[in-house]
Order: structure tokens, then C-alpha cells, then sequence
């Protein structure tokens, strides 16, 4: 795991500033403390900084091969390096170090673009091709590594974080209004959109192709989510399936060099990572995070997970000490508007962590694959509001009422205004209340994230559970979750492995029918998760997985409530028109969401509070 960059100035007879080079790569240097290289080639550079990870000694970046004519900068892991090596050996190639740097160049070297339906792991790189003179810059198939480029008018560069840009004297801070309110709708901006006009993410699954002055060849997405059910599978055997696609992702993503570990909040998931791991005859570390309130607390499951598998237990505690300090270290190390306030235990857990080992494993993931948000069945809801035995009852009355007649009623189909109302904050027009008038004309409808994925999906005729899977998959999964995940991590430079979130689970999840992820009974009640329940229930018993989903959520009441720090602070935000939100903002619909009431979402009430600190730091 390490941090890139890449600058490619427009004008091919000026030189790379080596300063300007080092500056944006060391502006990373929590994701590489191990150590850092540079290359240049004419108007050329890329930078690296290098978390040890695999071959320790002979792994440093950028890395030439092939009598210089490839170089490369990559952070990220392939775990099936060796399977690759081991077949590029079969076809004459010579290896000098041991390393999956190397076998990224090898292979790009045998296969050209076509490497990248070779790979299973989390990447992002650059290779400078020489002999056709072109810079090739790919994300892995689910974005778990970051990769944003910013095209100016005589450059163009790439980094693994947005605060590295700012360290290029040419970069412009120009507010891009429509990502602004993608944020007030989400609580995150979705790729490909930044809070920055020109810095864009590049988005999961993608390449590019540059010429060696910056413009852009071609613009792919390799691989996508198809989703393409077998109903000629039985429930058991999708269960033996999944669980042995499980074991054997947990597998490759325990290759290193160095110690690792597992999260253990308690939950489902990564109680099946960390038992998986566990499974293996070795003395597992496990990490778990608690709070003081117990509503929000999951401990005593981690605790029977960690008793039964004989787990190494840590478990430290949540609290508001030193919450005052992290939050300027918190905005500025994920460069944008960001809410998900589960960042905030993420990042003490993952420093907590980083004092006993380099690599831990996560359970993420598997709510998108198998079912597991409360939103999934809700959108569910929308088609049949009913349980299933008051639905047949009203449909039979139905049916006696109209005997000899056309029965034209038929269920409500979902849309993307049902969806959108279920996960935002904010709603359309609920924004066009809160944006000042001026500002929100300047809204660009053409960058609406949300809407292309959803016409995607409908184009291929997916079950409503699949589409609102696929649409976290494209949109929340990579530009929330393992955003969250990555930059708290690496701020602790810590190295997060998903296993749940690999090509080939998800591909094997893809055709499981929607039935067996998640169903309605007949009672009415919700199965959500149920292969991953089947399993769970297997090794922790069947007392482990009927409780309330929790997930990993933050007690805002209790941070920002009246009379605490933040809530004084946020309450002076809101009656100051000089707050910076107010720049966009119209003052009289935000006072009005968050004064004079007795109850109000703290959701969007940390969703300003982060906008309003982020934007008096830029």
C-alpha cells in the first residue's frame, strides 16, 4: 500500500520540475513511511512513496523494466501475483525481485491493457510506455485504491489523495457547485466528481490512455458488475459455494511479508472474515471499537467470536478527548466534503491497530453483495408495501371484485426518485430550498451520478434488489465506504484488505438469485443477509444473528447535542450569515431545518458542520 503521483506537462520540451515532483508525492507520506523514489523522463515524473508490504527489500518504486522502456508507480496489492508470475515464467519471462510490482510491468509487458483482466486485487497504478509513448493509469474493479487526475491548461497529474494537487503551484481551487450539492444530497461527492472543477476520480473498474503530453487517448471501463442469476442452484449448495469463495479470498489477501490482522466489530461480516483467518491454526489478532453508549456498542459479540475462535482480543473504547484535534487532520486529509461520521472511529481504530501490526483485514462489503441494508428492503417495500399474506388477501378481493373483467392494477415500480428519497439527506427539492437561487442555476443536471448508473440498470432488466445493489456498487460502496476506510487507514498507514469486496466473490454473488440474499416472509418480517446468515449461524450459532443490524455508526446525539463543544459550535455556525456555508447556502432555509425544533436529523446536522469546517480550511 503506498501513495502515487504523476505529472505530465502539455509541452513536451518542458522539463518536470523535480521540486514541484517531490512536493505532491511527499505530500502523501503517511501512505509510504517505509520509503519514497522518483523518476523522470522529459516533460515525465512519477512519484512513489512505499509502505513495505511484499519483498521488502527489493519492491522500491518507481520501478523500471525492460531496458527502462516501462516504468511504473503503483499502491495497492495483487494477490495473484505468484499464479501470474508462475505463467509469464512458462512464456520465457525472467523476474529480478519478488515482487507484485514487477509482475504488473511483465504483464503489461505480454498482455499490454489487457493485464488488467489478469488482476485480482486493489491497485492503482501508471506505466510510462516508451516505445509507444503513452502513460497507461488504472483503478481496480471496485475502486478500493483511490486514483483522481486533474487536467490544467499546460499540465496534466494524478495522485492517490486531492491534498497532493495543491501542493502543484498551477492547480486551481475552483468549486464545482454540482459536486457541492451531490455532498448535500449524499454525505459524500460520487466519483466522478471532486469538490475541485478539472480534478476528477477516475472511476472503479477504468482506464486511461494519455500521450506523453497529457491528452487523453481512451477512456474504458474493464469490468463491470453483471449480475446473472442461476436458479438451477439450490439455497445449500449457494451456501457451501459462497462460504468456500469466502475461505478462498481470505487466503490470497493474507499474502505478505509482514503481520496481519482482522477488524472485529462484532457484526456478521467481519466475524466471518476473522474466523475465516482464524480457521487457518494460527493465533489471529483481532480489533474491535466500542462506545460508552450502549445503543451503539457491539462488543459482547465481538467478544463471543473472539472466545470462540481463540482470537488475540483488543477492544478500545470511543470518547470525545482529542475529537477536537482530529477533525482539521480529518478534512484535510480527504481533501472534499465528507459526512460519514463513522470516519471518526475508523480512524482511531485503525491508529490503534497500526501500534501492533501493518495489515488487517475487513468485513466490508458485505451488505452490497448479500442484502444487509435496511434500504434494500424499503426500496423492496415500494413495490409491495404489503406483507405477503395481507398482499394475497387484497389481491383476491381484487380479483373477485373485477371476475370478468381486465384487472389492470399492478405493483408500483420502483424509480430513481424512490431510491434517492430512501439514502439522501436532501432530496431535489429540498436542495433548490437550501441553495441560494444564483447558485443553484449554476447545478450542472448533466453530472447527476445517480441518474446514469440508474439507466444502466434499467437497461438490463435487473430485479429491484439487484439494482439498488448495483447502484451501491457504482455510486456509495467505492466513493463512501472504502473512501472512509482508505484515507483513516492511511492516515495511520495501515493497510486495509476487503475480502468480500474481491472480483471473484462478487462475481459468484452476481449470479446468487435475489431471493436467497434477501426475502419477505410471510409474517411480514425481513430475511436480509440470508446466505451470509446461513453461514454465520453455522459457527456462531443461531442466537448470534437475530439481533438488530447495528452497523458501524457513531452516537451524533451525544457529540452534538446542546451544551456540548460541537453543538455550541454548530449553533454559532448557523446564526452567523459570515459562516462560509452562507456563501452558497440561503440563510433562512438552514436556520429553519435546525432552529426552534425539538427533534432534528444529526445526520444533517454533521453533514453542514463538516462543509462549513471544510471550506473555511480552503
Amino acid at each position: 500500500m503506498c501513495g502515487i503521483s504523476g505529472i505530465i506537462n502539455s509541452d513536451s520540451s518542458k522539463i518536470c520540475d523535480k521540486n514541484i515532483l517531490e512536493k505532491v508525492t511527499h505530500a502523501v507520506a503517511h501512505r509510504g513511511p517505509d520509503g519514497y523514489g522518483f523518476w523522470t523522463h522529459n516533460n515525465i515524473g512519477f512519484g512513489h512513496r512505499r509502505l513495505s508490504i511484499i519483498d521488502l527489500k527489493a519492491g522500491n518504486q518507481p520501478m523500471q523494466a525492460f531496458d527502462n522502456k516501462l516504468s511504473i508507480t503503483f499502491n495497492g496489492e495483487i494477490y495473484n501475483y505468484l499464479d501470474l508470475k508462475k505463467e509469464l515464467q512458462k512464456r520465457g519471462y525472467a523476474f529480478k525481485t519478488n515482487s507484485d510490482t514487477e509482475v504488473i510491468l511483465v504483464g503489461y509487458k505480454h498482455w499490454g491493457k489487457a493485464i488488467v483482466n489478469h488482476l485480482r486485487g486493489m491497485f492503482s497504478f501508471a506505466i510510462a510506455d516508451m516505445k509507444n509513448r503513452e502513460v497507461f493509469i488504472v483503478r481496480d474493479h471496485f475502486g478500493i485504491k483511490p486514483l483522481l487526475y486533474y487536467r490544467g491548461t499546460d499540465f496534466c497529474m494524478f495522485g492517490s489523495e486531492i491534498q497532493q494537487f495543491h501542493k502543484h503551484p498551477q492547480f486551481k481551487k475552483d468549486i464545482n457547485v454540482s459536486a457541492m450539492a451531490e455532498y448535500l444530497k449524499y454525505g459524500y461527492i460520487p466519483a466522478p466528481l471532486t469538490i475541485f472543477n478539472n480534478l476528477h476520480k477516475l472511476e472503479p473498474g477504468n482506464y486511461l490512455r494519455l500521450n506523453f503530453e497529457g491528452r487523453i487517448l481512451e477512456k474504458t471501463e474493464y469490468y463491470d458488475v453483471k449480475f446473472n442469476p442461476n436458479n438451477k442452484v439450490s439455497y445449500s449448495e449457494w451456501v457451501e459455494r459462497v462460504e468456500e469463495a469466502i475461505n478462498t479470498s481470505v487466503n490470497y489477501h493474507k499474502i505478505a511479508d509482514v503481520s496481519y490482522g482482522s477488524f472485529l466489530s462484532g457484526g456478521i461480516d467481519s466475524s466471518l472474515i476473522a474466523s475465516s483467518l482464524a480457521e487457518k491454526g494460527q493465533k489471529v489478532a483481532a480489533f474491535t471499537m466500542g462506545f460508552a453508549n450502549k445503543d451503539f456498542d457491539e462488543v459482547p459479540y465481538a467478544k463471543q467470536v473472539a472466545q470462540m475462535y481463540n482470537l488475540n482480543h483488543h477492544i478500545d473504547y470511543v470518547n470525545m478527548e482529542g475529537m477536537q484535534d482530529i477533525f482539521p487532520k480529518l478534512i484535510q486529509h480527504y481533501g472534499e466534503p465528507f459526512a460519514d461520521s463513522s470516519a471518526i472511529p475508523t480512524y482511531y481504530i485503525t491508529k490503534k491497530i497500526r501500534e501492533y501490526l501493518p495489515v488487517v483485514l475487513s468485513g466490508d462489503g458485505g451488505d452490497e453483495a448479500f442484502g444487509g441494508y435496511y434500504s434494500y428492503q424499503n426500496f423492496l417495500k415500494i413495490l409491495n408495501p404489503n406483507p405477503p399474506k395481507e398482499h394475497y388477501k387484497n389481491t383476491l378481493k381484487r380479483l373477485l371484485k373485477y371476475v370478468g373483467k381486465t384487472y389492470a392494477s399492478t405493483p408500483k415500480n420502483p424509480d430513481l426518485k424512490d431510491w434517492i428519497n430512501l439514502i439522501a439527506y436532501n432530496n431535489d427539492v429540498q436542495l433548490q430550498k437550501l441553495f441560494k437561487p444564483e447558485v443553484y442555476k449554476e447545478i450542472d443536471s448533466n453530472e447527476d451520478v445517480f441518474a446514469k448508473w440508474y439507466k444502466k440498470a434499467k437497461d438490463q432488466k435487473l430485479d429491484t434488489y439487484s439494482l439498488a445493489s448495483y447502484m451501491d456498487y457504482k455510486t456509495y460502496i467505492h466513493s463512501d465506504i472504502l473512501t472512509k476506510v482508505d484515507i483513516a487507514a492511511m492516515m495511520n498507514s495501515l493497510e486495509v484488505r476487503t475480502p468480500l469486496i474481491d472480483v471473484e466473490v462478487v462475481n459468484l454473488m452476481a449470479q446468487i438469485p435475489a431471493k436467497h440474499k434477501i426475502s419477505r416472509n410471510y409474517d411480514g418480517s425481513w430475511q436480509k443477509k440470508k446466505i451470509l446468515n446461513s453461514i454465520a449461524s453455522k459457527r456462531f450459532g443461531e442466537g448470534f444473528i437475530k439481533r438488530k443490524k447495528q452497523g458501524f455508526t457513531v452516537p451524533l446525539q451525544d457529540w452534538f447535542g446542546k451544551n456540548t463543544v460541537f453543538g455550541t459550535e454548530f449553533n454559532t455556525i448557523i446564526t452567523d450569515k459570515k459562516s462560509y456555508i452562507f456563501n452558497y447556502l440561503n440563510f433562512e432555509a438552514v436556520q429553519e431545518l435546525f432552529l426552534n425544533k425539538q427533534q432534528f436529523n444529526f445526520s444533517q446536522l454533521y453533514l453542514l458542520f463538516n462543509l462549513e469546517r471544510w471550506l473555511k480550511n480552503n
